[in-house]
């Protein structure tokens, strides 16, 4: 761990983060300064003069998410937690694997039997306990109340949302954008974005933050498609949560940036992933779904620019086949009593001093 620590990583913005946690806790796999790339081509494309990726794709874990959980296992150790758990539809347990084994706590990750392999294969290459479950939620809170196992899930961590501002800080540096796109699971990116910009009093102008979610969407977007057609399912963000307990939070934030919700449909990312290999720009489903929005936002009287596409995964990601047997590769539990044999073979620790 001690070569960890020390490097800035994202804690150059450490006065965003309200959070006092001493150096000597404060880990870093060197996320944080992602490269910010002019796409003039696919801008052009698309209708944007002025188009840039933000390439979050390129942080040490493969997403976005290793600010989040670089942030909230941090804070794990500066507590003296001994050992946690996430539920999580792949890359934020990939990240929370990742820093937890360099805070040397334990994790155990739940996800769902259809998680991607790819993502799966990603997660066990941290070593850390993985099991598989159609009820990851109900899990997750037996695990916290009767295990005391720290919930390291961004939608219910008042730190969660916090280490996206260092994506404002950085973006406002290099330029004055007018608008960002991020896909949203449960609006923790939006959000700190958003929070972000409004302590930057030096920025000449806030931009237009936008969320965006696959067909159906859930409570993020809802405002904006209360009234429109039922389309099928896009077949991205089902494994995520639909019911975030930020979105009140989310939503005023984006109604005050002068931005607003998107849902993608499948055929507008087909469309996407088409033109995105024509100008030779690779990203996951999520990307391409951020970008499907700014083709929409174009049209829009509101429309500024420059706009920022937030990347925030890789294209090996487009690959969403899960395992054909994940009980080969993890073990596979429905109930509270599987579960707890699990966790004691493993030597996790049934008792609130984990906490």
């Amino acid at each position: 761990m001690a070569e960890s620590i020390g490097r800035h990583g994202q804690w150059v913005h450490a006065e965003l983060f309200d959070a006092s946690l001493p150096a000597r806790c404060r880990i870093t796999l060197g996320e944080g300064d992602t490269p910010l790339e002019r796409a003039p081509e696919l801008g052009a494309a698309l209708g944007v003069s002025e188009l840039y990726l933000k390439r979050e794709d390129r942080s040490p874990t493969g997403s976005h998410k290793a600010r989040s959980l670089g942030l909230l296992v941090s804070d794990l150790l500066s507590r003296g937690v001994s050992q946690a758990v996430i539920s999580s539809s792949g890359n934020a347990a990939v990240a929370a694997a990742a820093y937890c084994n360099e805070a040397g706590i334990k994790l155990l990750s739940l996800v769902s039997p259809r998680t991607p392999l790819v993502k799966l294969e990603a997660l066990l290459r941290h070593g850390q306990l993985v099991v598989a479950t159609d009820r990851p939620v109900e899990l997750l809170h037996h695990c916290a109340l009767e295990w005391g196992m720290a919930d390291l899930r961004s939608s219910t961590n008042p730190l969660g949302p916090v280490a996206y501002r260092g994506i404002a800080a950085e973006l406002q540096s290099a330029l004055d954008c007018g608008a960002v796109f991020t896909f949203a699971n449960s609006g923790a990116t939006a959000l700190g974005l958003h929070q972000g910009f409004a302590r930057l009093s030096s920025a000449a102008r806030s931009p237009s933050i936008h969320p965006v979610e696959g067909w159906p969407g859930g409570e993020l977007t809802r405002p904006w498609y209360e009234r429109a057609a039922e389309m099928p399912p896009s077949g991205i963000g089902d494994l995520g949560t639909r019911r975030s307990r930020l979105a009140p939070a989310v939503r005023r934030a984006v109604r005050g940036s002068g931005g607003r919700g998107w849902r993608i449909s499948k055929v507008d990312l087909q469309r996407m992933l088409e033109l995105t290999k024509q100008v030779r720009v690779d990203t996951s489903w999520e990307g391409l779904a951020a970008l499907a929005a700014v083709q929409r936002w174009v049209l829009q009287p509101e429309f500024t620019a420059p706009v920022v596409v937030l990347i925030t995964g890789s294209a090996d990601q487009l690959d969403l086949h899960p395992a054909s047997a994940i009980e080969e590769l993890v073990p596979v539990v429905t109930t509270e009593i599987q579960l707890d044999r699990l966790l004691a073979g493993a030597s996790f620790r049934r008792d609130s001093a984990a906490r």
